[in-house]
């Protein structure tokens, strides 16, 4: 099954979103309450958890060493000669995690690997491998099985001491091949951290899936978390994409002062985009009359919201001035001959007024 952060385009893929046998996977260990159900897992929101407890021996050949594996069956559709794939897969060591001890008996442990697919042991042909000194990768393949470090067909990379509480992103392009032709190449975290060129699978074999925690005895339970196991044909099938952006809520902010919106924009995770000032009779000067993206809207976080703000009401329409300029009569002349007319007579009184006040 697909989420989200898994493309569409992938060939298989788990993130244990029921059980931890989701998506054909089969369980080896002394009790099925060895594997567990967690949450979050590394794009989504469950892991699965490995526990061994001391004692958890003699299971599916694992001897006097303690095992919960869950397997995915051989199938003609990956690990087989001459395929060209791409995998990916998440790693936890989570605080019930117990590093191999330096001892006087060699100490280890096997976290994710694809195990040759004949009986009769020998070692797998990929393995993200735990020593005392730190994390590695081993590889493993050819005319014959390899069983110790000083076998012919054996390679191995140190990647570095082990760190709990974070997720170790793996990436693998792989061409299965029991000759020269073969290759795998490792990145872990976005960094390439493996380069190989070589046989990589036994002549006349496949392999298989194996999500891991299998390690010499310790004596104390230890705990390892896998999440988001998946195959493809390209790169794009199987890498983490960048998660989607946070979103938020537009806040109302019609009718508020220009500066108050700035502040309710901002407050929720918004910026501030173009103000434009727009005459209203409405509403006030400086305050909002609407906004962009309208409010309720849910947006992703940092989006700009456009702002439409008044300058108040519009002035005044001007009067227009008739234009008398040339007129021979009409309004023009009658407007001038009433002013005359007026100003005689008002004349005419003024001057009879002072004689009258002048004989008496």
């Amino acid at each position: 099954p697909a989420s989200a952060q898994i493309s569409p385009n992938a060939v298989w893929s788990c993130e244990f979103t029921n059980s931890p046998t989701d998506c054909g996977l089969f369980l080896q260990a002394f009790a099925s309450s060895r594997a567990t159900i967690v949450s979050p897992g590394r794009d989504g929101p469950t892991a699965v958890q490995l526990i061994t407890q001391p004692g958890d021996i003699n299971i599916a050949g694992s001897g006097a060493n303690e095992r919960t594996d869950l397997t995915l069956s051989t199938s003609s559709t990956y690990c087989n000669q001459g395929q060209d794939e791409w995998w990916a897969h998440s790693l936890m060591f989570p605080p019930g995690y117990v590093p191999p001890p330096v001892a006087s008996v060699w100490n280890w442990g096997a976290l994710f690997d694809f195990h040759n697919s004949a009986a009769g042991g020998g070692q797998p042909n990929f393995m993200v491998y735990a020593a005392p000194t730190g994390l590695e990768l081993h590889m493993a393949g050819g005319p014959n099985t390899v069983n110790l470090p000083s076998d012919p067909g054996y390679y191995s990379i140190a990647i570095g001491p082990i760190t709990k509480n974070v997720w170790y992103d793996f990436v693998y392009h792989v061409k299965w091949s029991s000759g020269s032709d073969g290759l795998f190449q490792a990145w872990l975290n976005g960094q390439q951290v493996m380069n190989y060129s070589g046989p990589n699978l036994y002549v006349g074999q496949s392999c298989y899936l194996k999500i891991a925690n299998y390690h010499s005895p310790l004596g104390v339970p230890v705990s390892v978390i896998h999440s988001r196991v998946v195959l493809g044909h390209t790169q794009a099938d199987v890498q983490i994409g960048s998660p989607p952006p946070p979103t938020v809520l537009v806040p109302n902010v019609v009718g508020q002062m220009q500066a108050a919106a700035t502040s309710a924009i901002t407050s929720a995770g918004l910026t501030l985009g173009t103000v434009t000032m727009q005459s209203s009779t409405t509403v006030a000067p400086g305050n909002v009359i609407s906004e962009s993206p309208a409010a309720g809207t849910r947006v992703a976080s940092g989006l700009a919201v456009n702002l439409v703000v008044s300058s108040g009401a519009p002035p005044p329409a001007p009067v227009p001035v008739p234009n008398v300029v040339g007129g021979g009569g009409g309004g023009a002349f009658d407007s001038f001959t009433l002013a005359a007319l007026l100003s005689s007579l008002i004349g005419g009184l003024w001057r009879a007024r002072r004689i009258r006040d002048s004989v008496l």
